[in-house]
């Protein structure tokens, strides 16, 4: 049902949109000039694309990471219609560079001009189809225990508590932390990382990785986007542990390529002895009578390419990737000690199943109150695609395979305390560093009341700040809050906040246009909540955008991606929104009466 609903959407995005439209909801790049043919490091082929007379591209438009389809110009002519499909691998204000699946046809040369499609990554639901048909008839394998301990059907396993002996790599983890990495390992099966915003789940990962690595385990680690991947990547990097990064390059972060399998390949030392024969075997084609030699070339250019591959493959001390990285080819038939999965909660259950298939055993990492995972389809929805696996194991398993990340590093105890309370119990608490925290703590800033206060609710009911619906899209602006957000952005510079510092983030696309159109300098981040999910600022400003006479929320139902909003501020947090439409939910309701209790509440009357 997913995927039919995602093609049919692309379907009809190409026949009924109108090219702005198109590109409006960043769909397509319409008559894009080929700059520049040219290959990456690792070999893939690479084609760079403007607008005419070096136009820039729109925000928000395709991006690194998007599959793209390219379709010939209104002045080219082609044959059959099998069209070139790549990833986008570059992005800057004016040239988009897209990484192929193979040879361009003829008809693509330099100076034409072409258009560009986001395309459905096919093999991602084959994936997933085929591991759940591999679930429904194993037995006797890892993979039927954990398909078991998820349908009741038999209980996880663990190790006796006196059997755990740890020496810390981190000694600077906090209780919670330790606790999470002791009881993975005591769990034989399944544990579960439960990571309220800033509580430094990554860091407990890398703990388990460090731990794991020093038994001599192999280890799979993924993540349901490739940011998240990179995210862990890094960490590894930062800590000199030999990663291997799986994916196509131009998935993967620029500065992280050197990483990746394809470029560990191309760039290894014995390279340079591989395209050497290369060229030796290109001169003897040339001449005649040289069969043998041919032959034996061939051959020894066969066992270097093994050995690149295998000396490749045996340095890495962890391979990380998206789930379906581990149905590549490299290491298909690979069973690892452990499977390592973060942003769990991000993905659906299908998709996480994909690399338990070669688990031995589980950890998971992820925060169920946080943005859950994309589901298109509202029959699926329906029928719990959007249910994460995570969820189900922690409402399966028992205390001792779980553990809640207690104390959080990024935010004001009053940013934090709605969240708290509403979401985690009142067990979040803020660690002494930044418990205190305000802007004006910080050396370039003012202290006044504005910067010494850490939260603020402006309510705009009754100021006839009406919504409105963005021509060619479902999305949503409010014209009047776009200009309150700009008003208290310039205030906030006077007092001295760097922009770099800023966001301001809105759960609608087209507020997010609006207001980057407007934005008063270019270092101030604009994005929507979702796109912000996992990141954080000093100063976070949150347009909520809806007012209307029916308290119609639409986004703003889904009080995660409220959870996600309100705990990305490190120091100060300015939430704007209509009381009157917001207290339909008794969420917001709440949310407002806190904001009131901790003097954080304005009308914009006041303002």
């Amino acid at each position: 049902m997913e995927e039919e609903e995602e093609n049919e959407e692309i379907r009809q995005i190409f026949l009924n949109l109108t090219a702005s439209d198109k590109e409006l909801r960043g769909k397509a790049l319409l008559n894009m000039t080929l700059q520049e043919k040219h290959f990456s490091p690792a070999g893939h082929p690479l084609a760079s694309f403007t607008r005419s007379h070096k136009v820039a591209l729109p925000l928000f438009s395709l991006d690194v990471g998007n599959i793209v389809s390219l379709f010939p110009g209104k002045n080219i002519k082609i044959s059959g219609d099998k069209y070139p499909s790549g990833t986008v691998y570059e992005k800057s204000k004016e040239v988009l560079t897209v990484a192929f699946n193979g040879s361009l046809p003829e008809w693509v040369l330099e100076g034409e001009t072409y258009d560009l499609h986001k395309s459905v990554n096919r093999v991602t639901y084959r994936s997933m189809r085929e591991t759940l048909d591999a679930m429904s008839e194993t037995t006797n394998t890892r993979l039927a225990d954990f398909r078991d301990i998820s349908l009741k059907d038999k209980k996880a396993g663990f190790l006796a508590a006196d059997k755990i002996d740890i020496q810390w790599f981190d000694n600077s983890l906090n209780a919670s932390q330790k606790l999470a990495v002791k009881k993975f390992f005591q769990n034989k099966d399944i544990f579960l990382i439960h990571g309220p915003p800033g509580t430094g789940k990554t860091t407990v990962i890398i703990e388990i990785i460090r731990q794991c690595i020093a038994k001599g385990e192999a280890l799979f680690i993924t993540a349901p986007s490739n940011t998240a991947c990179d995210n862990i990547l890094e960490r590894l990097v930062e800590k000199d542990i030999p990663a291997l990064r799986l994916g196509h390059p131009a998935r993967i972060s620029a500065a992280l390529r050197e990483h990746t399998l394809d470029f560990k390949l191309a760039l290894h030392p014995l390279g340079k002895t591989l395209r050497d024969h290369a060229g030796d075997l290109e001169r003897l084609f040339k001449k005649k009578d040289r069969r043998r030699e041919i032959t034996a070339l061939k051959d020894e250019m066969t066992q270097l390419k093994k050995e690149i591959y295998k000396r490749v493959m045996q340095s890495a001390q962890g391979i990380v990737g998206t789930p379906t990285s581990v149905r590549d080819k490299s290491i298909r038939y690979q069973n690892f000690d452990c499977v390592i999965i973060d942003e769990a909660t991000q993905a659906t259950e299908p998709m996480t199943w994909i690399p338990i298939v070669s688990a031995k055993k589980v950890a998971m990492a992820g925060d169920h109150f946080q943005l859950p995972p994309t589901v298109r389809s509202k029959a699926a929805q329906e029928q719990g695609l959007g249910l994460t696996l995570f969820e189900r194991f922690y409402d399966i398993l028992s205390e001792d395979s779980k553990q809640l990340l207690e104390l959080q590093y990024r935010m004001n105890e009053k940013i934090m305390g709605f969240s708290s309370k509403y979401f985690y119990k009142n067990l979040l608490l803020a660690d002494e560093a930044v418990r205190l925290q305000t802007l004006a703590d910080l050396d370039t800033v003012a202290k006044n009341e504005d910067t010494k206060s850490p939260f603020l609710f402006i309510d705009t009911a009754g100021k006839g700040f009406e919504e409105s619906l963005e021509p060619g899209s479902e999305s949503r602006f409010n014209f009047e809050e776009a200009r309150l957000v700009l008003s208290q952005l310039s205030n906030m510079l006077s007092y001295g906040v760097v922009p770099e510092s800023i966001a301001v983030i809105s759960p609608y696309s087209a507020q997010v246009r609006l207001l980057a159109s407007q934005s008063p300098h270019p270092d101030i981040e604009i994005d929507s909540v979702d796109g912000f999910q996992g990141r954080e600022k000093e100063l976070v400003i949150l347009s909520l955008v809806r007012s209307n006479m029916e308290g119609e929320l639409g986004f703003l139902n889904d009080t995660r991606r409220m959870n996600v909003a309100m705990t990305r501020a490190r120091r100060k947090l300015i939430a704007i929104g209509d009381s009157a439409t917001l207290s339909k939910l008794k969420f917001y309701k709440d949310f407002i009466t806190y904001a009131e209790s901790i003097g954080g509440y304005k009308s914009v009357w006041e303002i």
